[in-house]
């Protein structure tokens, strides 16, 4: 597991290193900037590459000055636009114009009023530029002349290095204030930003190389703590996944009570179904429309299948009363359709979850549909995984679709339910608000229908062999998203169907 910090969090490991722990801010400077100039180091050629590093005058500035200062030292031709006015710089950056000075790397001055020597053709004899124009506290909208060099920088044919974040990428949300420096690779210290794993700042970033700088473990930690933001790496599988009992049947690994599929649907029951299944569940009982019922029995001979008529039957709702019951975990709504038979399914499951408040209850796709249409969103409990995309959030929450993308960590972890809410979109989000994780796996090969409906029965097949809600959404969501990167080693991602989900699932790893 690997945390990620907001701008906040980031500035007060930064502030606790200094402030409590006593470690000189020009050391944690000097650190950063030795990161930078390692990293252009290793790429750069010194007699062919010119390097500019343009700063601003707070302490992200100070890192570029130090580390222009470092580059010239090591023989490379660097030259440094500083943005802004020297009176107006922060004491460690006047304590690295005043070494340089004395080092004898000079610097251009753009004081932001107008008259400058430094022109946009000049951008052009650089095949290297570094940004430390803005770091992680940036709040506002970079605007007049800062702008226009942003863009320029933009627009040149160079390399771009960003100095902790991207100049003009929000910290917290990944989002342009204004304008921003597209990098082709960001040196963050620490730990990884919001900022430079959520979209749009993902694609500001480029490359992401985190390096140590020497916040204590102490600090870190604290703040760690507070954050509880976090994603996953390949070595957390065998550290979440269930074991397997070399004593078990499959009573040991639960069952999961899949009710999906309305007539012509059959495809979504199936590919929910299997994926509870491939995920090791013990058992799946699919509940779908008589329609369907004959097709799974075939495709899925391994699950049990009850079948509903559109006018669900009291001995039906027996039977199916009967199930649920029974089940370790619950997965309603793929396929499902929104009529009166699949509105009276959804009652049923909330009303039989009141009575099992420790059965864990799966919300999907036209399950959240019928939720939103009730307006029961905001009264289910901690027992719910919801898992909407951005159109199905804004249709639970009475947001817009656009107001959800813009911030979909607000969306996400604002939300009143107290359910685990899985928001899919290109870097899902899961939380319940007490905590966020954010994936980073997968790619556009899952864009293809019924990749959702796979997903919820993954999460369905963790919650029945006893995974938290958290732990089941979280762990479902990355190894969704591996399977994609599986898939894509040996075909593009274009061609990748829901079922080849299904297949990829047993080659991600697990545990034995």
């Amino acid at each position: 597991m690997e945390y990620i910090v907001n701008g906040s969090q980031a500035r007060e490991i930064d502030r606790c290193s200094i402030q409590e722990i006593g470690i000189p801010s020009m050391v944690l400077m000097e650190k950063a900037a030795m990161s930078v100039a390692s990293c252009i180091m290793a790429q750069a050629d010194k007699k062919q590459d010119r390097i500019l590093v343009v700063c601003g005058t707070g302490n992200n500035g100070g890192d570029g000055v130090a580390a222009a200062r470092m580059l010239r030292d090591a023989g490379y031709i660097v030259g440094v636009l500083v943005l802004g006015q020297e009176e107006r710089c922060s004491e460690e950056m006047k304590q690295q114009i005043s070494i340089a000075r004395h080092l004898g790397v000079s610097a251009f001055w753009d004081n932001l009023t107008g008259e400058t020597t430094f022109t946009e053709t000049s951008f052009s004899e650089y095949s290297i530029i570094v940004d430390a124009i803005f770091g992680i506290g940036l709040s506002r909208d970079v605007t007049g002349v800062i702008a226009n060099y942003i863009n320029a920088i933009n627009r040149s044919a160079a390399d771009v290095l960003a100095v902790d974040i991207p100049s003009g990428i929000s910290a917290d949300t990944g989002a342009v204030l204004g304008t921003a420096v597209k990098a082709t690779i960001t040196v963050t210290f620490g730990h990884n930003k919001r900022g430079l794993v959520l979209y749009p700042g993902t694609e500001y970033a480029g490359q992401v190389v985190v390096t140590d700088i020497g916040f204590p473990e102490m600090v870190t930690g604290r703040v760690m703590k507070q954050s509880q933001t976090f994603t996953y790496t390949k070595e957390d599988l065998s550290v979440y996944f269930p074991n397997r009992k070399k004593r078990s049947n499959k009573g040991s690994y639960g069952r999961v009570v899949v009710i999906a599929g309305s007539k012509n649907m059959s495809g979504a029951c199936y590919l929910s179904g299997e994926a509870a299944y491939r995920m090791g569940c013990g058992l799946v009982h699919i509940v779908t429309a008589q329609e369907n019922a004959e097709v799974i029995r075939i495709k899925l001979p391994e699950a049990i299948v009850t079948g509903w008529s559109e006018n669900v039957t009291a001995e039906q709702e027996a039977d199916i009363t009967a199930a649920i019951h029974k089940a370790a975990a619950v997965v309603i709504g793929p396929g499902l359709g929104q009529e009166a038979g699949a509105e009276r399914l959804l009652d049923l499951v909330l009303q039989e979850a009141k009575k099992l408040p420790e059965l864990p209850v799966v919300i999907d796709a036209d399950g959240l549909n019928l939720l939103a249409k009730k307006g029961l969103y905001s009264t289910l409990g901690r027992q719910y995984v919801l898992t909407p995309h951005l159109r199905e959030m804004s249709r639970l929450s009475g947001k817009s679709v656009q107001e959800i993308a813009d911030d979909m960590t607000s969306a996400v972890m604002g939300q009143q339910a107290g359910a685990t809410i899985v928001l899919k979109d290109a870097r899902t989000l899961v939380s319940d608000g007490d905590w966020l994780y954010i994936n980073l796996s997968g790619n556009s090969a899952l864009s293809t229908g019924g990749s959702g409906d796979v997903l919820s029965g993954m999460i369905g097949g963790l919650l029945a062999q006893g995974c938290t809600q958290r732990t089941a959404a979280t762990l479902a969501v990355y190894m969704h998203g591996l399977t994609a990167e599986q898939y894509c080693e040996s075909a593009p991602p274009h061609c990748m169907l829901a079922r080849d989900i299904l297949e990829m699932i047993p080659k991600i790893g697990g545990n034995s």
